[in-house]
Parts: C-alpha cells; structure tokens; sequence
C-alpha cells in the first residue's frame, strides 16, 4: 500500500520542473494569461474556461496508475516547439492578434510539458495536455455565421409551419410582434459547452478512434441543429401567446432546459457504443530505484530562456516603432469636384469606435446630397485599441434606433491595379424614414483593403519593415432612397478613389 502511494523518485523532478515551468510561463507572459481569464470573467460563453485546467488534471489523476510506471525523460524537440510557438506569439503580439497570442502562450505550456516529460510519457497523456487548448476564448468569429444561421433556419420553418413572415437582415416581422437575432441566440455557448463536454464523453468511454471522432462530431453538429429548434420553439411559444410567453428571462431558461434535454439524450445515446475500461499496461522493464532526471537545472534553464525571449524582442521592436497621429487633410478633404466642404447633416449617426487614438471627420456636398468622411487613426495600438478588432462594429448589438439591414462587398477602382472590394452597409433608423449607405475599409501605410486578414499581414510587413506609417479604418456614408442605393453607391465610390488614390 505505502509502494502504492509514495511518488517514484524518477517523477519527483519531472513534476518540480512542470510546477517552475508553469509559474514561469504564466509570469513571463503575464498580460497574455491575464486577457485569457479576463475574458472568462466578463464573458459567460467562455467562463467554462475556469474549469479547463482542474479538468485536465482530474483526467490524468483518474489514470494515474497508468502514468506512474512511466519514467520522464527531457525532449530537447519540445525546445523546438516553444520556440515555433514564441515566435507564434511574437507576430501575433506585433500585429494586435489576441486570439492568436493566447493560442500560442497555451501552446508554449502545452510544449514545455512535452519538453519535460518527453515523448512516451506526452504520448499517453496527450487528450489530458491538449484538452488545456480549451481555455482559449475562441469562437466568437463563427457567431455571425450562426446567428445568420438561426435567422435562416426560424424563418424558414415558420413558412414551412404556414406563418406569414417578413424578413430584414437578422430581423423578421410576424402578425404578432417582431423578433431579432442577436448574438445570444446565435447558440455559441450551446456549441462550446457541447464540444467541451463531448470531449470530456468521448476520451472517458471510449477507446476506438473512430468512436470517439463520431461522437465528436455528434457533439458538434446537434447544438447548431438543436439551437435553430430551440430559436423557432420560442419564437412559436411568443407567436402563439400573444406575445407574453417567451419574450423575457424566460426564453433564455426555455433555452437551457431544451438544451440540457437534447446533450442528456446525446449522452444516452452515445452508451449504447460505449467500450469496456481499458487495462492497466504492465511496464516491460521497471524504472531503477535510483533513475533520477538528468541535468534538471540546466534544462529549466533553457526553458526560461526559450520563454523570455519573445516578449524582450517584443519590446525591443515595438519600443523603435511611434505611429503618427496626424491624419493626412486630403483624405478628409479629397480633391474632387463638385464636392465641396458644408455643414453637418441631421442624420443622428456617426462612427464611433474603441481605441481611438485620433480621428477627422468632415461632410462634403455636391449640391443634390451630402456624404460623410471619418478617419480613424489607432496609432499602432499603443493606445489600447486595435484596428482589426470584432469590436468596431458600425452599429453595437443593443442600439435602441439603428440597424444593420444588409451587408455586401462593392468594388473601388483605385489606381494601380485590379478594383478592390471593400465593405458595404446599409443602415435604417427605426425611428426616422433614413437609410444610410455605408463603405468601410482599412488603409495600412498606402495600401487599401477591407479584408481583415490581408490587413493583418500588411500590419506585420509594416512593423517588421519599421515603417511608422499611420494604420487607418476610413468610413465614408451617405443618405440613400430606401430599397435603391445605386446612386448613392456610385457617389460613394467616386470619393473612395479621390480620398486614397
């Protein structure tokens, strides 16, 4: 029994190095770690994220007696790793990636584990290791597919039910009142708690590959079918009482009730194909009493290395880079006739954005309408603000009078090569008879794009090159005849190529 319970002392360093390692990790890069749980605090799509680590070490406490005849041994390839992985988080860290620097510091923990416990002992242990991925906040890119999603299927299905509906962008219209699809009801906690837990299902019962592929991906398909249910039962709950069911909390606890039904019956489903625990392997050959780690110290000193690194050269490149505030008159001011500077229209909106280290804006008129033109300069993002960011929307979730009805990609012909398509909007305020037309896009030194990632590596080019050229977003909108914006698309697109040509 004491043989059973005393730790070999083949593991007693091993398990040391992973303690210093982890500590390490998460001091060096601090800020990273930090935005991780802070996002888990303010966000509750992502507070399973608590849990990830606890989990991750419960599952390798539950097969411990597998584990222990284990013996570590240092893999200088997990060195190699890290490093990939620093220099992962390196170019995220220059060009305002978060989402990608928190991948990449879970990935520098997840190496320095494989670094310390090499090859065998990573292998066995691997679905433990890589399930601590998890704790990255990611999957709010695919919520405006899935609210699209939603917004399809309800209104599909309430036509199929024979219920007249009206639809606008993510918002539709019944005899009995009108709904919107916003981002809670794109179903994205359904999803992520359904990946989670099915992960979890799958590693624990079952040990076919296949089996455990299938329920994943079981697991992933039924919350976005599930979800649509869920969205068209509240909206006929709401439709068939009037509109005094359904409509408050209530269809959020409607929401995770029938949520919790459909995974308990994936579950029961999945026991059915459940395979018998696997047995304890018996080691071959037994570690010596005296095996001990070798050169430990040496090793956690080239992982505290290979960790400090990427942040000093970080601050050593960022610190030789200060972006210009000024923002260049001719974008405001384009030379284009016959547009000429005038006064503000009463149209009661405007762009407004996080971050903003400065920004012009200016109205021009051509007799017959006005156009708007802002700049926003986001100085590198020095000043807590990002220019590729999710969060600079045109119009936030819970504006209480303006919407975004439609959205496209329309061309620009700016000289010197093929038309570049650029954002297209189309806003309507519910409380005045005004639609506004709306182009948005990103000029990063002189070149202009509105595709966020092209923008992304141009940031990167920029940086690395030590151009200090300022990173612009210009938006350019205008009044527009409601259901009839070629005009207003055309006067649009000419000032577009006179601001930046």
């Amino acid at each position: 029994m004491l043989q059973a319970t005393v730790l070999p002392r083949y593991w007693q360093k091993p398990l040391l190095g992973l303690l210093l390692a982890t500590l390490a990790c998460i001091t060096v890069f601090w800020e990273t770690w930090h935005s991780i749980t802070d996002i888990w605090y303010r966000s509750e799509t992502f507070a399973h994220g608590y849990l990830v680590a606890p989990i991750s070490l419960w599952l390798i406490w539950t097969r411990r007696a597998q584990y222990r005849p284990l013996q570590p041994i240092a893999d200088p390839l997990g060195l190699l790793a890290m490093a990939g992985c620093g220099a992962v988080w390196l170019t995220a860290d220059l060009i305002d990636v978060l989402v990608v620097q928190q991948w990449a510091v879970v990935g520098i923990l997840i190496c320095s584990i494989w670094t310390i416990l090499g090859n065998r002992v990573t292998r066995n242990m691997l679905f433990p290791i890589l399930f601590l991925l998890l704790m990255v906040p990611f999957g709010e890119d695919f919520v405006p597919f899935l609210m699209e999603y939603t917004a399809t299927f309800v209104v599909g299905m309430l036509r199929l039910t024979g219920i007249s509906v009206y639809r606008e962008g993510l918002h539709f219209t019944l005899t009995s009142g009108n709904w919107s699809v916003v981002d809670a009801c794109s179903g994205i906690r359904y999803l992520i708690a359904s990946i989670t837990l099915g992960l979890v299902y799958a590693y624990l019962n079952y040990s076919s590959y296949i089996k455990r592929a299938l329920f994943i991906l079981v697991s992933i398909l039924t919350p976005i079918l599930a979800n649509g249910l869920r969205a068209y039962m509240i909206v006929m709950i709401g439709h068939l009482s009037d509109m005094k069911l359904a409509t408050g909390v209530d269809h959020i606890i409607y929401g995770w009730l029938f949520f919790g039904l459909v995974m308990l019956l994936v579950f029961y489903a999945g026991s059915f194909w459940q395979d018998p625990p696997m047995p304890i392997p018996v080691a071959s050959t037994s570690p010596s009493a005296e095996a001990v780690y070798p050169h430990f110290w040496l090793l956690m000193s080239a992982i505290l290395l290979c960790l400090t690194i990427w942040p000093i050269s970080s601050k050593w490149m960022t610190s030789h880079q200060s972006g210009h505030l000024e923002i260049p008159e001719r974008l405001t001011q384009p030379p284009i006739s016959p547009w000429r500077p005038t006064g503000a229209p009463n149209w009661g909106w405007e762009p407004q954005f996080q971050g903003v280290a400065a920004h012009a804006q200016s109205f021009l008129g051509n007799g017959e309408t006005v156009a708007g033109i802002y700049v926003a300069n986001f100085d590198n993002g020095s000043q807590g603000g990002e220019l590729v960011n999710s969060q600079n929307v045109l119009v936030p979730q819970n504006d209480k009078i303006w919407r975004i009805l439609a959205t496209r990609k329309t061309p620009v012909h700016w000289p010197g090569g093929k038309p570049v398509e650029v954002d297209e909007s189309v806003l309507n305020g519910k409380r005045q008879d005004l639609d506004l037309l709306v182009l948005r896009w990103y000029r990063i030194g002189s070149q202009n794009t509105a595709n966020s990632y092209y923008a992304k590596w141009l940031q990167l080019l920029k940086r690395l090159s030590g151009d200090a050229s300022p990173e612009l977003l210009i938006v350019l909108y205008t009044e527009t005849s409601q259901g009839e914006h070629q005009q207003a698309r055309e006067n649009l697109q000419k000032l577009a190529e006179a601001c930046c040509g």
